[in-house]
């Protein structure tokens, strides 16, 4: 499955999320220095509990017509607990009948979504639009968001609906997963594309400059046969791919969800 749990989390089962408590407003923590500190969230700030969060993104998805298929679908928490991530798959038949989500099914991914929250405010609780590949593990991430909310208790309150709202956007959102991937198909990737990239790649922080050499090894040596048929953007997007696995989860989908965007720059290219 896509999403890499080994770094700074541990894969749980969703019945085991019950058993986590939710982090207080006022927490303390001992900081990078070694030293005592205490957080405090304003009073308007509510914590979620994540079996909660979890089952309002199920029960939403049901009544949207996109059942969650439990037995593909995997969640992870923090080393604190404090943190839930989730790689959400869908079902797309359910007894012979094609589900709303079939009709997005390629001969390269299948519909997927990714799911995270903090409950110690690192982020809020957001979900991405993307895919998982067929012939390989590797994520597809449009970069396009389905919900992102702060942790208040106006948000908290009504959780379930938000999610429903988020989940029709995810619908009209994921088409564009199709689109990005032939794009990127489209795009030859010649030795000036592939070094302006891999610039543009470590000007902007998408990984350090000392990992790229990581990815030009599978660039060069894809791990799929399917990768290595085409000098195209795809391969590289796939290469990139695989290195992110590396990191830690919240690294993980905020790096593949910026892959488009920087194999095919809106801007213009670096190398000329």
């Amino acid at each position: 499955m896509s999403l890499m749990l080994h770094c700074g989390a541990s894969e749980v089962k969703l019945h085991e999320l019950k058993d986590i408590p939710v982090t207080p407003r006022v927490y303390s923590y001992i900081g990078k220095d070694g030293k005592p500190r205490v957080k405090a969230r304003s009073e308007r700030w509510e914590g979620i509990q994540h079996h909660d969060f979890a089952d309002a993104v199920l029960s939403a998805a049901a009544e949207k017509g996109m059942p969650v298929d439990h037995q593909r679908t995997r969640w992870g928490v923090s080393e604190n607990g404090a943190d839930l991530f989730g790689y959400v798959k869908f079902h797309t038949e359910i007894n012979g009948r094609p589900t709303i989500l079939s009709q997005h099914v390629t001969n390269e991914v299948e519909p997927a979504m990714g799911l995270r929250h903090s409950n110690l405010s690192l982020f809020a609780a957001k979900a991405t639009v993307g895919g998982d590949c067929f012939v390989c593990d590797n994520m597809a991430i449009t970069g396009e968001v389905a919900f992102n909310y702060k942790h208040t208790s106006g948000n908290v309150a009504s959780l379930k609906d938000l999610i429903g709202v988020g989940l029709l956007k995810y619908l009209e959102k994921i088409p564009e997963l199709g689109h990005m991937i032939e794009g990127l198909k489209r795009r030859t990737i010649t030795d000036t594309r592939l070094a302006d990239t891999y610039l543009r790649a470590g000007r902007s922080h998408l990984l350090p400059w000392s990992h790229l050499g990581m990815v030009d090894k599978f660039w060069q040596n894809p791990t799929h046969p399917e990768f290595a048929r085409q000098y195209d953007g795809w391969r590289l997007y796939n290469a990139f791919n695989t290195v992110a696995k590396k990191y830690n989860p919240t690294r993980q989908i905020e790096m593949v969800s910026k892959l488009h965007e920087t194999i095919i720059p809106k801007e213009k290219e670096i190398c000329f």
